[in-house]
């Protein structure tokens, strides 16, 4: 019983010493399959979707408002040069146009007829920018401090999620990259005796092309 003890001892520490040795070596082999980010990038465009709601009683009637667009940027001009960990755009510029479509709601029903659009006109004049990151796998983007292009809410007005931290996913095709983020927010005031939601959500798709 002894002497087959020993010899499961001795091939036990045989295999763990092998494992050890393989798991060593694997550990130094780089991954040729992670997108290599740091270079120059032009600012190619972005997409953006916004959409803002808020929901309460009204007069003891629930009550609804809806108001969203989307827009494709214009006139883009900047690069970013992108290093590890930070991504810097000294001449970003770029406008957005588009209509915010409205909707009110009383006890679930759409009033009628809906209020006309507004017009939505968002220049950001040359612009220096910096942002930090952190890649995150081979198709993950962490902003601790914000993604790095201003947005206007549906108001027109700074959108207040501009600066909160958040996660993007990102693709690398040929010489185009793509960074696709998204915020969803819900948050309940109060207000007397009643409550208000307000419901943000924020899509931002931006394309750089490498120089």
């Amino acid at each position: 019983m002894r002497i087959r003890t020993a010899i499961l001892s001795t091939l036990f520490f045989v295999l763990l010493q092998s494992c050890q040795k393989e798991l060593s070596f694997e550990t130094g082999v780089p991954d040729n399959n992670r997108p290599v980010l740091p270079g120059n990038w032009k600012f190619a465009g972005l997409d953006v979707m916004v959409v803002t709601g808020f929901k309460g009683d009204v007069g003891g009637v629930p009550g609804r408002i809806d108001a969203s667009y989307t827009a494709i940027s214009q006139n883009n001009t900047g690069r970013f040069v992108i290093t590890s960990g930070e991504m810097k755009a000294p001449d970003l510029s770029y406008k957005l146009s588009g209509k915010v479509k409205i909707f009110y709601y009383l006890g679930g029903i759409p009033v009628d007829p809906p209020p006309p659009d507004e017009l939505l006109d968002f220049v950001l004049p040359p612009d220096s920018v910096s942002v930090d990151y952190r890649q995150v796998g081979n198709d993950s983007l962490f902003f601790p401090h914000g993604f790095p292009f201003d947005i206007p809410d549906t108001n027109g007005e700074p959108h207040p999620l501009g600066l909160d931290s958040t996660g993007a996913r990102f693709s690398i095709n040929g010489d185009t990259l793509t960074i696709k983020t998204e915020i969803n927010k819900t948050t309940i005031y109060g207000q007397g005796n009643d409550e208000v939601e307000l419901t943000q959500k924020l899509n931002r798709t931006a394309t750089l092309i490498r120089q």
